[in-house]
């Protein structure tokens, strides 16, 4: 009996350790994706940049000049785990006003790079692109990132970037794996969790708690808007409502879209979605 009860414990541990090691590896390892929307398709003239990195990475980047003349230039940063195309289609409206820059987080689209961190390491690809157009290209920069994409931006601590637009951000990295794991009940899910940290740590050098625009928002006194869908099946829209409690409410917006579920709240008010978004920038800018 106390073999067979041994048996069945290794097991359980042995499905434990396999399912959330494959887990992690194939959330910081994914398949890239390269979205076929192009700029020359969107009828967009564009520079095709290489961006060096801190660690020194080759990040893929366009810079799209405005259609007006002016100095003021919005980095767009995308989702997970998609490319710098794939969010094209939902901003290339600001290319009306402000100059575009765009680019490829690690280890996505055309980047070079080995694991995706969730923001945390992507703070340096975008501090790369702050560079950039710092020494080419100066003038009041804005960000605006969809997803990890907006965790990543309202995670920077860069003083160069003046306002955020942060659609459909995470607010912790413990939410997600919680979310994650959410199929099982209650205490089956806290060793998930604990050996999801125990990798995180192991294999990315970061602790789970490190990976926290909820943490960073709350030191941020620029404008930020928030948006989220209050129908997000993959980040549930009680994240938004987390940034908005941690923020300084005097620079900060919150817009909720109705039945938007996550990338949606662009094509359900496509209209009111371009105009908030312009209007931000052309008044904190």
């Amino acid at each position: 009996m106390l073999r067979f009860i041994i048996t069945i414990f290794l097991l359980i541990m042995c499905f434990v350790l396999g399912i959330s090691f494959l887990i992690f590896f194939n959330a910081i390892k994914p398949r890239r994706y390269i979205s076929p929307l192009t700029p020359e398709k969107l009828n967009l003239s564009y520079r095709h940049i290489n961006l060096k990195t801190s660690d020194n990475l080759r990040l893929s980047a366009y810079y799209i000049p405005a259609s007006v003349k002016t100095d003021k230039t919005i980095i767009v940063c995308h989702g997970y785990p998609a490319d710098k195309n794939d969010i094209l289609g939902a901003t290339f409206f600001l290319a009306e006003k402000f100059n575009l820059f765009l680019f490829d987080f690690r280890n996505l689209g055309h980047s070079d790079g080995t694991f995706c961190s969730f923001g945390y390491h992507e703070r340096k690809d975008l501090l790369a692109a702050v560079n950039w157009i710092t020494k080419n290209h100066p003038g009041p920069i804005g960000t605006y990132g969809f997803s990890v994409g907006g965790a990543t931006v309202l995670m920077s601590d860069c003083p160069d970037i003046k306002a955020i637009v942060a659609d459909s951000s995470f607010a912790t990295a413990h939410n997600l794996i919680k979310r994650q794991f959410s199929i099982f009940p209650g205490l089956l899910q806290k060793p998930f969790i604990w050996l999801m940290r125990i990798y995180m740590n192991t294999f990315l050098n970061i602790k789970i708690s490190d990976i926290s625009p909820k943490n960073k928002i709350s030191k941020k006194n620029i404008p930020i808007l928030l948006i989220h869908g209050n129908s997000d099946r993959i980040i549930p829209v009680e994240n938004a409502y987390m940034l908005y409690e941690s923020s300084n409410k005097k620079t900060t917006n919150l817009w909720i879209v109705n039945n938007a579920d996550h990338g949606m709240c662009f094509h359900m008010e496509k209209e009111k979605y371009r105009k908030k978004i312009t209007d931000f920038f052309e008044s904190n800018l």
